[in-house]
């Protein structure tokens, strides 16, 4: 299998980490920088473009071809901290699982938005009806069907709501638990989207309207009538038993296998304090 990381990075990016002689995946770099000092000789393509991740990314895969040829693409932020080994696993694991859209966990150390997406020690992977803007993986046949979103808007939010309902009920989407990375910056430090004039919203006594990320995020979401709820449907957790969600046991292990801060949130969305699951 043939895998590619496609990263919109700046002047502090750490995919440097990920790139090595024992890389099971190429790399292509989208920069939007000033002045590249990056070790280029194992990178694949390198293709400087301002702009939000989104706006670059777009770009990056409507003017090239050679993307093609690979049978999953990674498009991870470059504030994810990881290593080589984690990411051939990763991939590795993708196509094992034989996941449509996937994503690795996050660890206990990782901001994060979504607590979904938080490592859970019970399984191996769990699957979802989301997977993060911030480090999403496609396999060839969804990403050609869903690049063309990139272009939606700037800021990106709202892409992880509507890939789901674009694939349909049939694609196997998910978190692979088994790998997990570090999240290194706080959620929305990047500022991507943020200050976008709005020419449309311009009249001649008001200056133009700011759209905000939260404001494409309400657009994508009311084009496409969207639903920002997040959901497990099941899991495969670490016997090698797959748990559908209404399963007891499945939350059982949820439990037992969350990150710590979620412990509080999780009995309180499943009222396990009501029926002593938990203290």
């Amino acid at each position: 299998m043939k895998n590619l990381i496609v990263v919109r990075c700046g002047d502090n990016s750490l995919h440097e980490k990920w790139i090595s002689n024992e890389a099971h995946y190429d790399v292509a770099l989208s920069y939007f920088g000033d002045h590249p000092k990056f070790d280029m000789d194992k990178v694949k393509f390198f293709h400087p473009y301002k702009g939000s991740k989104w706006e670059g990314l777009y770009h990056f895969f409507s003017s090239t071809e050679f993307w093609k040829e690979y049978d999953a693409i990674w498009l991870p932020d470059d504030d994810i901290d990881t290593d080589v080994q984690t990411i051939n696993d990763f991939f590795e694991l993708f196509h094992y699982y034989k996941f449509d859209l996937a994503q690795p966990s996050l660890d206990e150390r990782s901001y994060y938005s979504w607590s979904i997406l938080l490592n859970n020690k019970s399984f191996k992977y769990r699957e979802t009806n989301f997977v993060e803007v911030m480090i999403p993986c496609f396999n060839q046949k969804s990403f050609e069907f869903l690049y063309a979103t990139f272009n939606e808007n700037k800021s990106g939010w709202g892409l992880d709501n509507l890939w789901p309902k674009r694939l349909g009920n049939s694609a196997k989407i998910g978190i692979i638990d088994e790998v997990k990375v570090f999240h290194t910056r706080p959620v929305g430090a990047a500022g991507n989207g943020v200050g976008k004039q709005d020419p449309r919203k311009k009249s001649f006594f008001s200056k133009p309207k700011i759209v905000t990320p939260l404001d494409e995020l309400n657009d994508v979401l009311k084009k496409y009538d969207l639903s920002q709820e997040t959901i497990c449907i099941g899991g495969l957790d670490q016997q090698n038993t797959y748990l559908k969600a209404e399963n007891v046991e499945f939350i059982k292990k949820i439990i037992v296998g969350a990150d710590n801060r979620l412990l509080e949130e999780i009995s309180v969305s499943f009222g396990l304090d009501k029926i002593g699951l938990v203290k």
